[in-house]
């Protein structure tokens, strides 16, 4: 792969890590599922305990909030306390003048980030599938940078050009340059890391020979372009069907549709997002480990993870 090196290397010193662990949810190719890994999470994080809030910069269509909305409906009736996150949505710019309308959308973002890096644990960003300052900025701001994937080489290519000559084949796609860019500015400004996480997402549940082939190649591009892969949530009709009332599969759903217990599926969905938080490996505090220092001891495993990683090339 011709390349710059996209290994974050670690420092002697530790950085200062703000209170908040911002979790940023993207993909530059659209139809990912990056709202619903956005749900979910935020979601998953709330039922733990922590304290989270959520971000949704995509201005145009804002299913984020849209959910979120949806929740609070449900909420006001709901058999059982709902838990919801606290929420900022963005609006778009309507100036005609384009540069002011990135300076008042620049403006609107970061008073949100100021109203929740020091009162909140995590903070939830959705970003729309599109090149921008902002969504750029949101990137260089990212602890944990969450990525869906399809199965599919049409996916893979924002990543890793795929092509049937191999001398063409390999080089950094466009979305992996955007990713290596804002790790670039991150290290510059606070010594900080982005733990990549691209997840496999929508996956059907019958292995077939492309989805080996795409696990394959994401296995191999993990070392070059510094990810770690994991697999998401599989095409579920319950991660659609639930959205209209703002309920997740992480929702006593059971008493929801007062049917007393969980179909295969709707446990099956469950379980998937129990392992996908777990294999996001997010700074946990406990009893006698504040966030804070969890936060740290989480800078040190995932630095030694990609230490490790850009060894093995």
């Amino acid at each position: 792969m011709g390349a710059r090196s996209t290994t974050p290397e670690p420092e002697a010193e530790r950085p200062d890590l703000r209170s908040a662990h911002v979790i940023v949810v993207a993909n530059e190719k659209g139809g990912t599922g990056k709202s619903t890994l956005s749900i979910h999470i935020a979601i998953a994080l709330v039922k733990a305990g922590f304290r989270v809030a959520t971000i949704d910069l995509d201005t145009r269509q804002k299913t984020l909030t849209r959910f979120l909305e949806n929740r609070l409906s449900w909420a006001a009736n709901a058999p059982w306390d709902v838990e919801l996150p606290f929420h900022r949505a963005l609006e778009r710019g309507t100036s005609h003048n384009l540069h002011d309308n990135e300076t008042a959308e620049f403006g609107a973002f970061a008073s949100a980030i100021a109203d929740v890096e020091h009162s909140y644990e995590f903070v939830v960003i959705d970003t729309p599938a599109s090149d921008s300052y902002l969504m750029r900025l949101a990137h260089s701001l990212a602890d944990t940078l969450v990525s869906p994937v399809n199965d599919s080489f049409i996916d893979v290519d924002v990543f890793s050009r795929v092509h049937h000559d191999k001398s063409q084949r390999g080089q950094v796609a466009h979305y992996a340059d955007l990713v290596i860019e804002a790790r670039r500015r991150r290290k510059l400004v606070d010594q900080g890391i982005i733990d990549w996480v691209l997840v496999r997402n929508r996956m059907s549940t019958i292995q077939s020979n492309n989805a080996k082939q795409i696990g394959m190649s994401l296995t191999k591009l993990a070392a070059e372009l510094q990810f770690r892969p994991t697999e998401g949530l599989h095409d579920r009709v319950i991660f659609r069907e639930l959205f209209p009332i703002g309920l997740t599969a992480l929702d006593p759903i059971e008493e929801a549709t007062r049917s007393g217990t969980l179909s295969a599926s709707q446990s099956a969905a469950r379980r998937e997002v129990d392992e996908l938080l777990a294999t996001l490996q997010l700074p946990e505090r406990s009893h006698g480990l504040a966030h804070l220092q969890a936060r740290h001891e989480w800078y040190e495993r995932i630095t030694r993870y990609y230490r490790d990683l850009g060894a093995s090339i």
